[in-house]
Order: C-alpha cells, then sequence, then structure tokens
C-alpha cells in the first residue's frame, strides 16, 4: 500500500515537472516572438526570432520523445531531431555572424567564415548517418541495448554532440569579443540555456530511464530543462534595453 503511494506520488511529480518545463518553454517563446515586433534593429530582431522558435523547437523535443517515438517509430523521431537540431546549429552560426559584427576588429571568430561550412557539412552528414542507421535498426532488429546509453546515444544521435559542443565553444568567445552590451548579455544567457542542454543530454545518455517518472534522475533533468527554458526567456529579455531615467534626471 506504502509503495502504491509512493509510485502515484512520483508519478504525480514527474508530471508536474513535465508541464512545467514545458510551459517555461511556452512563455519563453511568446516573450521572444513579443519582443522581435517591438524592436527595430535588425540583429536584435534575428537573434530574438532564433530565441522563439528554439523554444518551441524544445516542446517539439519533449512530444518527439514522448509521442512520436512512441507511435510513429524511430527513424520519425530521428528525423524531426535532426531538424530540430539544426533550427539551433543555425541560430549558433548566425549569433557567431552577428557577433562579428559588434566586434571593433571583426576578428573572425574560430575562423567561422570557412569553419561554418565544414560545420555544416559535418552536420548533415552525421544527420543522414543516424537515419540511416535507424531505419537499419528498424529493419534488421538490432538491439542497441546491450551498448551502455552514453555509447548508444552517441552512435544514434552525434549531430547534437555536435552541435552541442560548436555552441559551447564558438558563442562564449563570441560573446566576450562583442562590444555590444545587448547582445552579449543575451548570448551569454544564451549559453545557460546550452549547458542546461548539455546536462540533460549527459543525464540522458548515462540512466537508461531518462524521462521515466519514477526514476529519481528524471527530477534532476527536468530541473535542468527547467533552467533551460528560464535562460531562454532572459536571454530575449536581455535584448530589451532597460534605460530608465531616474527622478533626478527627469
Amino acid at each position: 500500500m506504502a509503495g502504491d503511494i509512493l509510485s502515484l506520488v512520483e508519478n504525480v511529480v514527474g508530471v508536474v515537472f513535465a508541464i512545467a518545463s514545458q510551459g517555461i518553454f511556452l512563455y519563453a517563446a511568446y516573450w521572444a516572438f513579443s519582443i522581435r515586433r517591438a524592436l527595430a534593429v535588425r540583429i536584435y530582431r534575428n537573434q530574438a526570432l532564433g530565441v522563439g522558435l528554439i523554444s518551441l523547437s524544445w516542446i517539439i523535443v519533449f512530444v518527439n520523445y514522448v509521442i512520436v517515438s512512441q507511435f510513429l517509430g524511430f527513424v520519425a523521431y530521428t528525423i524531426i531531431d535532426v531538424l530540430v537540431w539544426a533550427i539551433f546549429l543555425y541560430f549558433v552560426d548566425s549569433s557567431v555572424l552577428d557577433g562579428r559584427q559588434s566586434d571593433p576588429l571583426l576578428r573572425d571568430t574560430l575562423h567561422w567564415r570557412r569553419a561554418r561550412l565544414w560545420i555544416w557539412g559535418l552536420f548533415i552528414a552525421t544527420g543522414l548517418a543516424s537515419i540511416l542507421a535507424t531505419t537499419y535498426y528498424e529493419v534488421t532488429g538490432v538491439d542497441f541495448s546491450t551498448l551502455s546509453p552514453l555509447v548508444s546515444n552517441v552512435l544514434l544521435s552525434p549531430y547534437s554532440w555536435l552541435v552541442g559542443l560548436v555552441g559551447l565553444v564558438a558563442l562564449p568567445i563570441s560573446a566576450a569579443r562583442s562590444k555590444d552590451p545587448l547582445l552579449r548579455r543575451q548570448l551569454l544567457w544564451f549559453i545557460g540555456f546550452v549547458l542546461a542542454v548539455a546536462g540533460v543530454g549527459l543525464g540522458n545518455s548515462i540512466s537508461a530511464s531518462a524521462f521515466a517518472a519514477s526514476s529519481l534522475p528524471t527530477y534532476l533533468l527536468f530541473a535542468l530543462l527547467l533552467a533551460g527554458g528560464f535562460c531562454l526567456y532572459k536571454s530575449s529579455k536581455s535584448l530589451v534595453p532597460l534605460n530608465r531615467i531616474g527622478p533626478k534626471e527627469e
């Protein structure tokens, strides 16, 4: 009896965390699109649009994991996942390019103008490889469960690790070199989101039951998702100039 009650409580808490984590992303998307409409500077509008799209895409990630993978199969799940990470990479790409425009020395971070072509090529190659691998998995019934979750995730979704690594390396450099306080603050908050996503990915790889409501790591992962959604919200809000006139200056 006590075990049943504990299981029920854990399930309820898991559902609450799941709804809250998706609600924060929806709230971040709402603010990002609202702020974009109020902005006039192209770079800021682009950044707000990117934050809004990424906020919505992480709602799709959740739906993709919970519904698509269960009812439409792993191939459909992988295709949607690759498209979501393509949005992520596009935002990183445009952010580094925008960061260069706000650098007085116009430094080409990590030789980005050339490196971005190789990164996009590698992303497309690994994305296609993952789709082919999951297709082979479903057709032949190959069982990856004998591998550790970390190894199987690296083998089946290398594109996500690529984008995360590129974001963690390129964005901090761009933020440090930018002399635009709004853009720098916005990038720093977005880096917080990237770190949260990296934590979720690592936790999801280590724990075979990462999103099962009965496992303790679930709550830690949802806490990271909540933190990531908050960082996206702050990232978009950072694009709003907050120059207030004090009483003595009126």
